[in-house]
């Protein structure tokens, strides 16, 4: 199991008005690092171009801790929230943390894929299944119960 990390520097682009990180913008910081934490293992963006397919997000929240502000680095940490048996459903946690290592941000997504051909939500393939699995679970993982339609 591992803990993926990514580190991002923050840009005058993603400051607000008080001269920190926008809050629009540490989500933004997480959509990147899930992307590179695929990309890293082997399922890139043609990937799911090729396969019709990518994720829906259901449900986004997140905490805040510290001030971010521009030209500081930020480390983005991902691990495994939830996941279905079938590996249809996850969530996603990400800490935001400070070149000082104190916890900036905790951000956590819920989602599942979603078939662009049928427009239905779908299980992965299972090598993209299989990068989940790997990633270190958080504390509080929980199996996501399927629905019944």
């Amino acid at each position: 199991m591992e803990t993926f990390r990514h580190l991002i520097e923050v840009r005058w682009s993603d400051c607000d008005a008080n001269q920190h990180v926008l809050h629009s913008t540490y989500a933004e910081f997480c959509t990147h690092t899930r992307i590179e934490w695929l990309r890293a293992h082997g399922f890139s963006f043609e990937q799911f171009q090729a396969s019709a397919f990518g994720p829906v997000m259901f449900r986004e929240w997140t905490e805040y801790y510290k001030e971010l502000k521009m030209s500081e680095r930020v480390t983005v940490e991902v691990r495994c929230a939830g996941l279905s048996h079938d590996g249809s459903r996850f969530r996603i946690r990400h800490d935001l943390y400070k070149e000082d290592g104190r916890l900036a941000a905790a951000h956590e997504v819920t989602g599942a894929w979603f078939d662009l051909k049928t427009r239905k939500l779908m299980v992965p393939p299972p090598e993209l299944r299989a990068i989940f699995e790997n990633l270190m679970k958080s504390d509080d993982f929980a199996e996501i119960p399927l629905k019944s339609a």
